[in-house]
């Protein structure tokens, strides 16, 4: 039998766990996303050239874009399309371990509530935005609503870190977070800024057929994808300065008797934490 031979373990077997990362968290959550939004625009426009060239604004046909807008780049192109949806297949399992977790290192509450609601919006947002492109079968009109999900999300998930930090005083307490604070009210800033931009400028191109605004409303689009990457990276690597990763451990039922050696939710978060200090454990229980 050789290699092949499979050995059994004693039962119970040992609690199922492993090891993430906060480097793998802060990559996948905050910069992977932009990053591939990034490449899908550079690639067509040092690639396709003639996919550009025969690009027209919706409402003035005759009138043509020298820039790409990031809802056919990374929705409609091929093979830039395939690169967004690889890269989100790996963001949203990152992102479900920021909703489920990185709100727990507030006290329950109804600051605790709204912030894992707006990170959880923010991915449903983003799902639905690349799900439903502009030449989806619901049509530009739910592509874009959308898009405004995935705005308002991101600004409900930043004004509440932003909030939730000056109100425990933890700016107060560490000159770096404060600095950090302070960056992260310019990034929201600058992120409402440029979307506001975006809002006007994209009517008034397609009102005036004016190649000026929908080229300003290109940048403004793409500003806000680095914005919000910059955000979401500044403040998990505020976290990576208190916890190394994230411990995902299989938790057993309170059933038994105790005097019978059956592991416990206790037991094993006792284990993690005398094992490996600085780790959030995730409770999978099964």
């Amino acid at each position: 039998m050789g290699i092949f031979t499979i050995q059994p373990v004693p039962f119970p077997a040992a609690t199922p766990s492993t090891f993430l990362p906060m480097t793998w968290l802060t990559f996948f959550v905050a910069y992977l996303p932009a990053l591939s939004c990034y490449f899908c625009i550079g690639s067509t426009l040092v690639l396709q050239q003639d996919v550009i060239s025969n690009y027209s604004l919706s409402n003035c046909p005759h009138v043509k874009s020298p820039l790409p807008p990031i809802s056919y780049s990374i929705g409609v192109w091929e093979p830039q399309k395939l690169v967004w949806l690889f890269a989100l297949m790996l963001h949203l399992p990152a992102r479900i371990i920021l909703t489920m977790t990185v709100p727990q290192v507030y006290l329950p509450g109804l600051g605790k509530n709204i912030m894992t609601s707006a990170a959880t919006f923010e991915a449903l947002g983003l799902m639905c935005v690349s799900i439903f492109s502009v030449d989806s079968i619901i049509g530009f009109h739910a592509h874009a609503s959308f898009f405004v999900v995935w705005w308002a999300a991101a600004m409900w998930s930043m004004g509440i870190i932003i909030h939730l930090q000056r109100l425990i005083g933890q700016k107060d307490t560490d000159p770096y977070i404060h600095r950090m604070w302070w960056i992260k009210i310019a990034l929201m800033s600058s992120f409402f800024a440029v979307s506001v931009g975006a809002s006007v400028f994209y009517p008034l191109s397609q009102i005036h057929c004016s190649v000026t605004a929908f080229t300003i409303f290109c940048l403004c689009e793409w500003s806000v994808v680095g914005l919000n990457a910059a955000f979401w990276g500044c403040y998990l690597t505020e976290i990576a300065r208190e916890f190394e990763g994230f411990q995902v451990t299989a938790i057993k039922p309170r059933k038994g008797n105790l005097t019978e050696g059956t592991i416990t939710p206790i037991d094993v978060e006792k284990k993690i934490e005398n094992t490996l200090p600085g780790a959030v454990v995730v409770k999978v229980a099964y």
